[in-house]
């Protein structure tokens, strides 16, 4: 049977096995909450993700769990994997939060359907979240700054029948997704949001900009991006650090082409492949 284990501080509990006491559970709603794609039992991207890890305690403040380091992670992701029978292909969540005694962790496990970053859809449909904006901090980069934003417009893009939505910041610049971020193709140049956009910077998304460039585009980042830029785009992607990049379709009214984002997709995949994921 798959499943039924998580990990927390390198010890295994069942999953219907109570850890947090009811007035502990408000810890796992501060900390650092992060995702990743495993193939074969490897973290994918190993190095990336742990690095983005530690970058993002540091941003908040938040210390290294105690003897945490990068072999350890990698270790701890593979045990759970083994003790689930999960295999094949899995999106791992870690959650690193404050403790009595130090930063604590634990990990769980989803099984995805395998193929390094498969791309299954023709295209998802997405529009734009006006209902908040995203704040500018020291910590814009990270999912903690946007933990709150991401719950309110989840729910507003069920209520619009959408797979995701477009975020602004506090300038009415485009910024990063739901949980993710987001490129788009404008000729043989391919945009992101810059770092200084306020937006949500995931793992991968210096490796997806490496991958356009191996498809023969030209690569940009822009600080302020325009609806009308991502509307006036010849394709628009998001960006999962789980599951890789994702075409879309359309955003509000407007149709996209996918052949460019399927290029760069697959570059992804090929270079995950190519990638020992745990060096």
């Amino acid at each position: 049977m798959k499943g039924g284990f998580y990990l927390f501080n390198g010890k295994f509990y069942r999953e219907n096995e109570p850890v947090f006491s009811g007035a502990d559970l408000y810890r796992l709603s501060t900390g650092i909450r992060e995702s990743f794609r495993t193939e074969n039992n490897l973290v994918m991207f190993a190095r990336e993700n742990y690095n983005f890890l530690v970058d993002s305690m540091a941003a908040v403040a938040l210390p290294l769990p105690a003897d945490w380091n990068f072999s350890r992670f990698v270790n701890d992701v593979s045990r759970m994997l083994n003790k689930n029978h999960l295999y094949l292909a899995s999106k791992v969540t870690i959650h690193l939060i404050p403790g009595n005694s130090g930063t604590e962790y634990l990990i769980s496990a989803e099984e995805v359907p395998s193929g390094f970053y498969p791309v299954k859809e023709a295209g998802i449909l997405i529009d734009f979240y006006d209902e908040g904006a995203k704040g500018s901090s020291n910590y814009s980069a990270y999912e903690p700054s946007s933990r709150l934003l991401w719950s309110e417009a989840s729910r507003a893009a069920t209520l619009l029948s959408r797979h995701n939505l477009i975020l602004v910041n506090n300038k009415g610049y485009a910024c990063e997704s739901i949980g993710g971020s987001f490129g788009y193709l404008n000729d043989k140049t391919a945009i992101f949001p810059s770092p200084e956009s306020q937006g949500y910077y995931p793992p991968i998304i210096n490796i997806v900009k490496t991958c356009a460039e191996e498809c023969g585009y030209l690569v940009q980042e822009n600080r302020e991006i325009k609806r009308e830029d991502l509307l006036n785009a010849d394709e628009l992607f998001l960006i999962d650090n789980s599951l890789g990049i994702r075409p879309v379709l359309g955003l509000y009214a407007r149709r996209f082409y996918t052949s460019g984002t399927t290029l760069i997709a697959k570059m992804l995949g090929d270079t995950a492949r190519k990638t020992n994921p745990s060096v």
